[in-house]
């Protein structure tokens, strides 16, 4: 094991990527004067995340700390599921890529007891110039952790130019219209604005939500607040928590991890799905949760190397857990056969009636100081959204609906 190190890194976007535990403080933006999707969009790329990185290193030969696929597969009940994802394509998002994704993602596999996957590696806007260290361990982290949920889906690695919401949101776009994107996985962010419920912005979410694609988001990793696309009502907004297991990965219990972000939309309106759950009028972020929390992290391997560091590393943050739950999803779409759109309807609409058995309901920790708001309770809050997923009997369910 080698030892662990904290780091600050400035990066040129604003992302929620939840890498690593990185605790993101997102700079304010000012908002769009105009409504074109570019000019929105591009008046939203100048925000800079301070990083917070937390990384464990370790040998393969050593004992992992972090949470191994099969550990993860069981802890969450996919393990007890006969469907592997096959048939469906999930579309990771990210920014630069990372030239040694397949080899890196082959070697997880082999050493996981994983089936092998080709990637499809698609530039949508342009290869970049550089790769970005931090953004090419993102990018290892989104593609291992579907894979690990959803191990015979066909993974698409969408790979924005940049950093910038414009060629992320770019990246999105093409991964529904030209690449047959079923899940589209989404670890990043920014703060809200003001005009990211326009036609332009959350259109090109809902586009993709009426032509049955599901889209999951990572809801940050600075505790109380939400973020965007999170807070998009077309979006499935995954939370962070601490999981605590038994050795072979037997689940034991869930606290709210205090990075996961959560709270109440400041300009998105509460949507139908979340009535009887969110007592408020607007959005309430996130809908559900998994771990999270770097301390109960996950392993990862990357060769491209990280602060001078190459093979494994124990990760954390809520792009850790938005990939897994795009992996749970594929699963249910394998059954269902065609898209699930929107899973937010589904899974609320599961909540109402099978509750107890398809969610972990979580009811301890927190991720601020803001009263209710801040709290995991029972049922629906705004730290966990309606608990983390028990697949066996979710993927089912969603496949029913």
């Amino acid at each position: 094991m080698g030892e662990a190190f904290f780091m600050r890194k400035l990066v040129s976007t604003s992302l929620a990527i939840g890498l690593i535990a990185l605790l993101a403080m997102f700079s304010s933006v000012m908002p769009a004067s105009a409504h074109t999707t570019d000019s929105i969009l591009k008046d939203h790329i100048a925000a800079y995340a301070h990083l917070y990185l937390r990384v464990h290193k370790f040998a393969h030969n050593d004992s992992a700390s972090g949470y191994t696929a099969a550990q993860l597969r069981k802890a969450y009940g996919v393990s007890q599921l006969s469907n592997k994802g096959d048939g469906v394509t999930i579309a990771v998002v990210s920014a630069y890529g990372n030239p040694n994704a397949q080899a890196d993602l082959d070697k997880y596999s082999s050493d996981y007891g994983l089936p092998s996957t080709k990637l499809k590696v698609v530039y949508p806007n342009g290869k970049p110039s550089s790769v970005d260290e931090g953004w090419a361990l993102e990018t290892n982290l989104d593609l291992q952790m579907a894979h690990v949920m959803a191990p015979n889906a066909y993974i698409v690695l969408e790979a924005g130019v940049d950093a910038s919401l414009d060629s992320l949101f770019g990246a999105v776009k093409d991964a529904y219209i030209n690449q047959g994107a079923d899940i589209v996985s989404m670890s990043f962010g920014t703060n809200e604005f003001d005009m990211e419920t326009s036609n332009d912005v959350d259109g090109v979410l809902a586009e993709g939500s009426h032509k049955g694609i599901s889209f999951t988001a990572a809801s940050g990793d600075n505790g109380y607040g939400t973020q965007y696309p999170a807070a998009s009502p077309y979006v499935t907004a995954v939370g962070g928590t601490t999981l605590n297991t038994k050795p072979d990965g037997t689940y034991v219990s869930e606290s709210a991890w205090d990075g996961s972000s959560g709270g109440i939309s400041m300009y998105e309106n509460r949507p139908a799905y979340q009535k009887g759950f969110n007592r408020h009028g607007m959005r309430g972020v996130p809908d559900v949760a998994m771990v999270a929390d770097p301390d109960t992290g996950v392993s990862i391997y990357d060769s491209y190397g990280y602060s001078g560091q190459k093979g494994y590393f124990v990760v954390g943050g809520t792009s850790a857990a938005t990939p897994l739950f795009a992996g749970i999803l594929a699963l249910g779409k394998q059954i269902h056969k065609a898209r699930l759109g929107n899973a937010d309807t589904a899974i609320y609409n599961i909540a109402r009636t099978k509750y107890a058995s398809d969610f972990h309901d979580i009811t301890s920790g927190s991720n601020g100081s803001c009263g209710d708001v801040c709290r995991a309770t029972q049922g629906y809050d705004f730290v966990t959204g309606l608990g983390s997923p028990v697949a066996n009997k979710l993927v089912p369910d969603l496949a029913a609906q």
